[in-house]
């Protein structure tokens, strides 16, 4: 299984959130590389510290969601590597100091900006989706009250046809299903029958509309 891809941040990210998501075993060592390949790319101090840097071989590459969605400023970009960075290195559970350190040089980092507090201006809706997801991971006592005023914003963000205004649907059902919370629940039973009609209609085998399917798949099982 190759997950680290060493002149990508991106296909690095990208394979190992798909490992995960297909619940594919990751052996502890391949887990400590991918650990210290993404830590290597992470700046450590300094004013831009927290953000993880692409190589330079990534210069143009199309920035998308997990789900597919594109992603079409530079400011989004960084920050979605940046929650989904330190989002993989919480899942790789790995009881090593320099994995703690950098995950909270990252939550330092994504502490200070609008979507740790929901934001719905532009792309930042989809970056607060992926700091949902980040949440959700959360083992802290309080990580229930701490994502609870999310979903309780995205309520008011339906667009009554199944849809949150402005938010990537497949990756708001992604978040959706992640999270342990009556709300989320209420919310996938809300977007229920557009994913029921999404489901029965013929996709195609390529790795984004698997991920699409089986998206749906969750959220329908989970509504």
């Amino acid at each position: 299984m190759i997950i680290v891809r060493p002149t990508s941040l991106t296909a690095t990210l990208d394979s190992t959130a798909e490992a995960f998501f297909y619940q594919k075993p990751i052996p502890a060592t391949l887990r400590k590389d991918i650990a210290a390949m993404l830590i290597s790319r992470q700046i450590q101090s300094g004013s831009n510290s927290g953000f993880f840097i692409p190589f330079t071989a990534e210069s143009g590459t199309e920035s998308r969601l997990f789900s597919g969605e594109q992603l079409h400023t530079e400011f989004a970009r960084r920050h979605s590597q940046l929650i989904e960075a330190a989002r993989v290195l919480k899942l790789l559970a790995l009881d090593i100091d320099a994995v703690a350190q950098s995950i909270h040089i990252a939550d330092q980092r994504m502490n200070t900006m609008c979507y740790s507090k929901f934001c719905s201006k532009g792309e930042c809706k989809s970056l607060t989706i992926a700091y949902m997801r980040y949440l959700a991971l959360s083992n802290e006592k309080d990580s229930e009250n701490r994502i609870n005023p999310f979903l309780t914003e995205l309520v008011g963000h339906r667009d009554g046809k199944g849809k949150w205004s402005g938010f990537p649907f497949y990756y708001t059902l992604l978040m959706l299903s992640e999270v342990d919370d009556p709300l989320a629940a209420q919310e996938l039973q809300y977007a229920a029958p557009l994913c029921e009609k999404q489901d029965g209609q013929n996709m195609s085998a390529d790795p984004i509309s698997r991920r699409r399917q089986a998206i749906l798949t969750q959220a329908l099982s989970r509504s």
